[in-house]
């Protein structure tokens, strides 16, 4: 049977594979196939998954390597891979739970737009290790703009963790897939950007995802050399969104505060040479000498801030 929702699952963690798979099992719409990627876990992946054959329409791949520790934004692709045409595409967790009506508003939402929005979006709610919910986080409007995204993103006003977009295949395919920074970061958001394309992206009223924090996120690597990698990631998604949002007149300034931000931010991680290199990349790239700029951080900056942007990292 041909399905219009592809829903992909990248799996790695057993704890909570199982209410992830019983909120998909209990979906009031099944016109979807799950498909379930398991890269090279040393959990049971497979004989959880086993155990819901029966229920839904289900593809399981075991992979011979881990890719995700390596390649992030290749795990979602190859698991992406994995399923057979159909229009549309969710990338989920295997943490999270989705609210049983989720794909029935999200057919509902795709046919009274008329499939001309190639992202939609479910709110998110805030869950715990039990599963309950511990809050609601902030509500997107009926239609983001991709740069009102961006900006809202990357400066807090908005959370996006993934899997609580949908996207076409047509679209997708169309933009050679996701947005590949080093160490996935801030590929997300800036392939959301891109798919929102001129239309922006579309909220799906009535139903939520909801977000799971627990003791199995992942804990960051804090050392220097990941550090590092994350800041020059930073400048690479920056360049990107510059260039992307050239003609939107304030996007300088919206980058300048992104930076130095991120720069206080990682001042105590990373090591001189690269916090200079990523000071000196990120102004030269967005069309600033030398001169100007230090004379913007003494403008704008207040002399702590300034004194740990260019004081040596110990």
């Amino acid at each position: 049977m041909e399905h219009r929702l592809a829903i992909i699952i990248p799996a790695y963690k057993a704890t909570f594979l199982p209410a992830a798979l019983d909120s998909i099992v209990a979906q009031t719409c099944k016109d979807f196939t799950l498909y379930v990627g398991d890269d090279c876990s040393p959990e049971p992946i497979g004989d959880i998954v086993e155990q819901y054959k029966d229920k839904i329409e289900l593809v399981y791949q075991r992979f011979d390597s881990n890719l995700g520790g390596k390649d992030l934004v290749a795990q979602w692709e190859r698991c992406i891979a994995l399923s057979q045409g159909e229009p549309y595409i969710w990338l989920f967790s295997d943490d999270d739970v989705m609210e049983p009506n989720c794909v029935e508003e999200l057919f509902k939402t795709i046919d009274s737009t008329q499939g001309i929005y190639d992202l939609y979006h479910f709110d998110v709610k805030e869950i715990n290790e039990k599963g309950e919910v511990t809050k609601a986080l902030p509500e997107y409007p009926q239609v983001l703009s991709a740069y009102d995204f961006y900006k809202g993103k990357t400066t807090g006003r908005y959370r996006s963790y993934v899997v609580e977009n949908v996207f076409s295949r047509k679209k997708y395919v169309q933009s050679g897939g996701f947005m590949n920074f080093d160490l996935a970061w801030g590929s997300d958001v800036a392939t959301w950007c891109i798919f929102c394309g001129n239309k922006g992206m579309y909220k799906i009223p009535d139903a939520h995802v909801r977000w799971r924090r627990s003791s199995q996120n992942i804990t960051p690597d804090k050392s220097r050399h990941t550090a590092e990698r994350k800041l020059m990631a930073e400048c690479d998604f920056l360049k990107w969104s510059y260039n992307y949002f050239k003609k939107e007149s304030d996007i300088k300034l919206v980058n300048k505060n992104i930076f130095i931000s991120k720069m206080m931010q990682y001042r105590k991680r990373v090591g001189w040479q690269c916090y200079q290199t990523a000071f000196t990349t990120f102004f030269r790239m967005h069309g600033h000498r030398k001169k100007k700029m230090l004379l913007w951080l003494f403008l704008n900056l207040t002399p702590i801030k300034l004194y740990h942007l260019l004081k040596k990292s110990k």
